[in-house]
């Protein structure tokens, strides 16, 4: 039985998921650059062989210039493209590379989290149940788990 995984590798190479297989390139083009660069890109895609990359106005020119004169690099060099590392790259031609600024604050995305932890439910057991186990270690620990519940039915 295949995993998730193994699925999106198995399908990223069919026409019509090529979407998964430009996701991953510009994920794997993104990772060359400087981590503070990384945490200020906003979004970005590819459209008519054109990689569009929004960032932050956090970053100044010399950031912008240098983003696209990094993966314009690696774009053009054949020996670094067709390394073990860009293999999602091979087949997808990107011509140009475009960054846009965004003024707009970069918007970080939190789940909800609830204080389920700090919830407590009253026990219902009454442990009042016979044990007929044959195993006397998982009888021993049945039992001495009928009396916890036995002693805090008893002590609420």
């Amino acid at each position: 039985m295949k995993n998730a995984s193994q699925i999106i590798t198995s399908i990223q190479y069919q026409p019509q998921y090529k979407k998964i297989l430009h996701h991953k390139c510009i994920n794997r083009l993104i990772s060359i650059l400087l981590p503070t660069i990384q945490r200020n890109i906003k979004h970005s895609f590819i459209n008519k062989n054109i990689l569009h990359i929004t960032i932050s106005a956090a970053l100044n020119k010399y950031d912008k210039d240098n983003i696209i004169n990094t993966i314009k690099m690696v774009l053009n060099s054949k020996m670094i493209l067709e390394s073990e590392k860009f293999y999602e790259c091979k087949n997808i031609p990107i011509d140009d590379v475009i960054v846009y600024v965004s003024h707009t604050p970069k918007t970080n995305f939190e789940p909800f989290s609830t204080n389920a932890h700090k919830l407590t439910y009253f026990e219902r057991a009454s442990g009042e149940i016979e044990i007929d186990i044959q195993d006397e270690k998982l009888k021993a620990l049945v039992q001495s788990i009928q009396d916890i519940i036995k002693k805090e039915k008893h002590d609420s």
